[in-house]
């Protein structure tokens, strides 16, 4: 009686294995046919513009440091040759990835209806001519931009772009200790004092608040750096490397996160821009829209070249976070977001995805290798974390989520640039 009872487990256990790999068939091929039956209608990517200098001179730095700071081949905020070879290695990255979503057919037929629409900084414009150039290679196309430096209320919104929430509670900030000690070479007590006795701004004996927005800023100009390719030697005179590089940007993070995603903050800077790229997934899935969109329903895919402002101010209104030790700065040259209006059996739902550049990418200049990107889906609050939400539920999120004296009116009426 034992023996014939455990016979029968075993049968009943190999009976309810064979039932779930069966199962686990099925799941997987309902899934690969519920993504066959979906189709990318149309594809809007904020990206950040390529790697630029600092936007301060090497003197203006020099009161934060012991030593002086790397000279650079371009004038402060301008994008640097290597910067502009990222874009192109992007644009034939993004020609790829629309091509094997069934957006674009190739890089010169007219149904690939790309748009590119830049911010009016030199280094934004300069981004997407190559930019542009890596998309069509063979055939080039204008891009959409307004005249150097003139205000383009689609990138800096309803209010002042530098504005920042006020930051009355920084959060805990382990690595502002060691950001003093790469500016300093020392951070010890005596060697503050000897700083400030010789005129330096020490970070660590600031008010916490204003250290935070400094310590955001000077952080990125080692990233940048590193980013630009110089001697290791150079990056952070020759005390970063790759992962204190990391280690510090987060630096960077936890400014824009406190000072730029705040609700009052991301409304100024971005939801005009978000309210705009709504309507235009929204005409793209053949509805109505009180705003005008960015692009006709026709154009598969539109490009919108920004800054790190505009990354941060989408994610503070969407609520998204995509932090990723992949690549630990959230907002890196290059670095985008992507809203995806998909179709399936007539339904309309939005997809939001990152694509952000790895350290070791910017660095090489070439995101054409395996794991040179980080791309992941996102989940949506206000979507009952979903990867993909219905379009009727983003668009009441983005009701619900952008006040109304953030739209501005004549928005989207870039001129070509040849």
């Amino acid at each position: 009686m034992p023996h014939r009872h455990i016979r029968s487990t075993r049968l009943y256990c190999v009976a309810l294995a064979l039932v779930a790999v069966l199962s686990s068939s099925a799941i997987g091929a309902n899934a690969a046919h519920a993504a066959q039956d979906e189709r990318v209608v149309q594809q809007i990517v904020l990206i950040r513009h390529g790697i630029r200098s600092p936007t301060a001179a090497p003197d203006a730095l020099a009161v934060y440091a012991s030593e002086l700071w790397p000279a650079w081949p371009v004038d402060p905020g301008q994008l640097t040759p290597h910067g502009a070879e990222l874009m192109r290695s992007l644009g034939a990255w993004y020609l790829q990835s629309l091509v094997s979503s069934g957006i674009a057919p190739s890089a010169c037929s007219s149904a690939a209806n790309i748009k590119l629409i830049a911010d009016s900084t030199p280094r934004n414009r300069d981004s997407a001519a190559a930019l542009q150039s890596g998309l069509s290679p063979s055939c080039p196309r204008s891009f959409f931009a307004f005249a150097p430096n003139q205000p383009d209320p689609l990138f800096r919104g309803s209010g002042d772009e530098d504005a920042d929430a006020p930051i009355t509670h920084p959060s805990p900030m382990p690595a502002l200790t060691d950001l003093q000690q790469v500016l300093l070479n020392c951070h010890d007590a005596e060697c503050l004092a000897n700083a400030q006795a010789n005129g330096k701004k020490v970070l660590l004996g600031m008010a916490p608040a204003k250290a935070l927005k400094s310590a955001g800023t000077l952080s990125e100009n080692l990233m940048l750096e590193y980013a630009q390719g110089l001697p290791l030697a150079q990056v952070g005179w020759g005390r970063l490397d790759a992962a204190g590089v990391g280690h510090v940007i987060t630096l960077h993070n936890l400014q824009f996160a406190l000072a730029k995603k705040t609700s009052a903050a991301a409304n100024a800077r971005g939801g005009n821009m978000l309210a705009h790229i709504a309507a235009t997934l929204t005409a793209a899935a053949g509805q109505s829209t009180k705003l005008p969109p960015l692009a006709p329903a026709s154009d598969k895919a539109v490009i919108l070249l920004g800054h790190d402002t505009d990354l941060a101010s989408q994610a503070g209104l969407l609520g998204l976070n995509w932090h990723n030790t992949e690549q630990p700065d959230d907002y890196p040259p290059g670095g985008a977001l992507i809203y995806q209006l998909i179709e399936s059996h007539g339904r309309y739902a939005v997809r939001l995805q990152i694509a952000l550049p790895t350290l070791a990418a910017l660095r090489a200049g070439d995101v054409s290798t395996i794991g040179a990107m980080h791309v992941a889906s996102l989940h949506l609050p206000g979507c009952q974390g979903a990867n993909t939400c219905p379009l009727a539920a983003f668009q009441a999120l983005v009701a619900k989520t952008v006040q109304a004296n953030a739209i501005v009116s004549g928005t989207g009426n870039e001129p070509a640039v040849q």
